[in-house]
């Protein structure tokens, strides 16, 4: 793999607003370096639907929600996106969340949080979308989807949309500390009171 360009954009909102942006950046950063494979978190189909047509003819993997996440039996998932996207060669992964399953349930009915719970809540430091990219890259890994051994590019957002764009070495969840970011290419700029613009 080439250098890694060290620019970083950082935007001033984080959401939905900043999903073509991130989209048109991934393109960019992976034409730039060779890499071929997307990984993208998309809870609606918003996002999967943007990405597939930005980056056809790869390997674009979309990973969804769990089943049942916001509630019992529920797929948010648009189904005519699902079919749009798989039309388009992608690949659409719905699994349980690796930071979440069976120890959330612990801690919901038994209370105190889990480890698994505990690095979620870690990675939130440098943002919702940080914890995603970690948590797609494994559960893709997981399905077989991706290679352990290639740089992919992460996109993932927070709460709608996309707004943070890695790259990244997936890993198996049975080998989470294999999972390295290389490189973060655009990301929200947490606000501070403490931090002001000149």
């Amino acid at each position: 793999m080439a250098d890694i360009n060290s620019t970083i954009t950082y935007f001033d909102k984080p959401g939905k607003i900043n999903t073509e942006k991130t989209i048109a950046l991934a393109k960019n950063r992976s034409e730039a370096l060779g890499i071929e494979t997307f990984l993208v978190s998309s809870t609606t189909g918003y996002t999967a639907r943007l990405a597939v047509d930005a980056f056809s003819e790869k390997n674009v993997v979309i990973v969804t929600h769990a089943a049942g996440y916001v509630e019992p039996d529920n797929q948010e998932f648009d189904e005519d996106i699902r079919s749009y996207v798989e039309l388009k060669g992608a690949k659409v992964l719905t699994a349980q969340h690796t930071f979440a399953g069976v120890n959330r349930s612990i801690r919901k009915s038994l209370g105190g949080y889990q480890i698994d719970e505990i690095i979620a809540h870690t990675l939130r430091i440098f943002g919702q979308g940080m914890k995603v990219v970690c948590e797609i890259a494994m559960m893709t890994a997981d399905a077989g989807y991706v290679s352990t051994r290639h740089p992919t590019i992460a996109i993932a957002g927070t709460h709608r949309g996309a707004d943070l764009g890695v790259i990244l070495i997936p890993a198996n969840s049975a080998n989470f500390f294999d999972l390295k970011i290389l490189a973060i290419f655009c990301m929200p700029s947490l606000k501070h009171p403490g931090l002001k613009k000149k």
